[in-house]
């Protein structure tokens, strides 16, 4: 197996190895306003498209911030998740009720914001993702039975 590099340097954001299982390799880092993370399985250099969607996430991130904010806002309001009235209106709470963004990318360049605090119960443990396409909030990622995977 090639040697993996211990920092990757994404628009000037050292990111640095963690230590994961042998087939995975995950870097991460911190920059304003948030943290970043390169999820590559199985384990192997980060892609073309994953380092693209790193430097677009982190170009964009106050707005693709506040996107993933208002597209869980609206989405959860719905009936189709079930939420308590209670719950609901957390969502209407301004700010939005969702902190400590991180931005995960995958290999084929897919990612999400994941919000690792929240008051909605669904958030417990693993927080609650917004998958997007390119700049586009297109799912909400229920991360709540992520064990169970």
């Amino acid at each position: 197996m090639t040697q993996l590099p211990q920092t990757i340097d994404v628009t000037g954001i050292s990111l640095d190895r963690l230590d994961a299982p042998e087939n995975i390799a995950c870097w991460s880092g911190t920059f304003d306003g948030g943290e970043i993370t390169l999820l590559i399985e199985p384990a192997a250099e980060p892609s073309a498209q994953a380092l693209d969607a790193a430097v677009g996430a982190i170009s964009d991130f106050d707005e693709l911030r506040a996107a993933a904010e208002q597209f869980l806002a609206s989405e959860l309001a719905g009936d189709s998740w079930g939420l308590a009235d209670d719950q609901r209106a957390l969502l209407a709470r301004r700010p939005a009720p969702f902190d400590e963004p991180e931005v995960v990318v995958w290999q084929d360049g897919t990612w999400m914001i994941r919000f690792a605090e929240s008051p909605l119960a669904m958030a417990e443990e693993y927080g609650i993702g917004v998958l997007f396409a390119g700049h586009v909030p297109v799912s909400v990622e229920d991360l709540s039975d992520a064990d169970e995977a």
